[in-house]
């Protein structure tokens, strides 16, 4: 049996690799994409949208897909524009359509692709991946 000695130096140890590797804890989560969306304090704006405009539906049932997840910093920076969108449907369905895409795209490639930096990246889901950005795209 493992001291409590022994113990704390492998979790001080295993924290360590954690935090200098830039290892992400949020890859062990489960569900859904959007699942994981509903579930993020980050989200709630895109997890709104994806409601409002029944895509949570399409994107829950269907997959592999990749979201590019808005966080509510990103929305709330658009300033009135945010208003726009979330009492026009139609800006409402292309916003959210934007930021979805077919299959499984590593962070590394929808960094350059969409000339977008990704804070949290290549978050698993059962149906695909989820990248956290920190801007809207606005086509």
């Amino acid at each position: 049996m493992l001291s409590m000695k022994k113990l704390s130096t492998i979790f001080s140890a295993v924290i360590a690799l954690v935090l200098v590797a830039g290892i992400n804890i949020s890859v062990a989560q489960s569900g859904d994409v959007v699942d994981i969306i509903n579930d993020s304090d980050d989200h709630a704006i895109f997890s709104e949208l994806l409601e409002m405009t029944e895509m949570d539906q399409v994107i829950s049932e269907q997959g592999p897909f990749t979201v590019i997840a808005p966080t509510d910093d990103a929305f709330e920076a658009l300033g009135g524009e945010l208003d726009d969108v979330m009492t026009d449907p139609e800006r409402a369905q292309n916003v959210v359509v934007g930021h979805l895409f077919q299959g499984e795209v590593p962070a590394t490639d929808v960094e350059p692709a969409l000339d977008i930096a990704v804070e949290d990246g290549d978050i698993a889901a059962d149906n695909g991946l989820i990248h956290s950005v920190g801007e809207v795209i606005i086509n």
